[in-house]
């Protein structure tokens, strides 16, 4: 047995969610070294999946059989989709999700290791608050199995416990300031707080389907539930496709220029999160007047920084030390300085 996985024990609270079906939903591409160990670890769940949906994104290696060598042996259904041309993350989640049919929906990466209390323990937690819209955990980081690193993803996520009180007070203004802490490996949602929003309108390359998908949930007024417990082992690797694990260009242009597109592209994201809450707003006849005006506040936000950047006013700079969300939203007079540089 992997030391990642030894001496990990039981829920407290073991899940009487028995009646919940659950969907496990995955999207490859080239995985095939490191996919075994993630498919072994659904396997060994003491909650197994009631689904696995698969999606391959094009790989040309050998993760298309060895799916389908997993899928002749799996004990629950697994269901094995693909396509023959690479179209990113959220497609290739979109697509898996449409065909998954669970209450629960569990994004799984395929380079990972599930500790084997992972979707029991996460069941249980959304039993125990009804009103959460999903649930997402803390993980390990490792190498590999027998190498561990020592800081866990919260950690590097800078997701303090300051901050986590703040998240369950103010969900949505913690997760829009301060980056990200909802990853889908770590995270299972209720299928009907995700499907207005299942279109993932939101470019991949700067908001994939989990920061999408928590902020939709989170602004329609179903927040999630961070639950300290570490279920995941969360595998670091050059070839991962992760905002933790990004590469900065190298030469001063292209950075700079790289990061004009990059705020270009958190803008539009940003507003088609507005948007896509907007339009559930009006649907559902939900007053969520606050949520729309927290993530209008991040678009200027946005803007603000993308402008500074843009024209290198010191006039502009130093209005910007007295925008309060350079101190809320960001790191204040280090942000103003990093914008009116240029600085990666």
């Amino acid at each position: 047995m992997s030391p990642l996985i030894q001496g990990v024990a039981a829920p407290k609270h073991p899940s009487t969610s028995q009646s919940l079906s659950v969907s496990v939903v995955m999207a490859t591409f080239n995985g095939a070294d490191y996919l075994r160990e993630q498919l072994n670890s659904l396997f060994g769940q003491t909650r197994l999946p009631n689904e696995l949906v698969v999606y391959d994104d094009g790989s040309s290696d050998d993760t298309w059989s060895l799916l389908q060598d997993y899928a002749a042996k799996a004990p629950f259904e697994m269901k094995v989709l693909g396509g023959h041309q690479n179209r990113g993350v959220n497609a290739a989640f979109r697509s898996a999700l449409i065909e998954a049919s669970g209450d629960v929906i569990f994004f799984c990466d395929q380079d990972d290791i599930w500790l084997p209390t992972k979707i029991e323990a996460m069941l249980a937690a959304l039993d125990a608050t009804p009103l959460a819209g999903f649930v997402f955990c803390d993980a390990v980081q490792f190498v590999s199995p027998d190498r561990s690193l020592p800081e866990t993803l919260w950690t590097l996520a800078r997701f303090t416990p300051a901050r986590q009180a703040r998240f369950r007070q103010k969900p949505l203004e913690t997760m829009i300031s301060g980056g990200n802490v909802v990853y889908g490996m770590a995270s299972a949602f209720r299928r009907d707080v995700i499907e207005p929003f299942m279109g993932i309108e939101a470019a991949g390359s700067v908001m994939t389907h989990d920061t999408w998908f928590a902020l939709c949930a989170t602004a329609s007024g179903r927040p999630g539930l961070a639950l300290p417990q570490k279920l995941v082992a969360y595998r670091r690797h050059a070839r991962q496709t992760s905002v933790l694990a990004g590469r900065r260009p190298e030469n001063l242009t292209t950075r700079s220029e790289a990061q004009r597109v990059r705020f270009e592209q958190e803008i539009e994201a940003f507003r088609l999160v507005r948007q896509s809450v907007s339009r559930f707003s009006l649907a559902t006849d939900l007053d969520l007047t606050t949520s729309l005006a927290i993530l209008d506040r991040k678009i200027a936000f946005l803007e603000a920084r993308a402008a500074l950047r843009r024209e290198r006013s010191a006039k502009r700079a130093f209005s910007e030390l007295f925008n309060r969300d350079y101190w809320r939203m960001s790191r204040g007079v280090l942000s103003v300085l990093r914008d009116y540089r240029g600085i990666w």
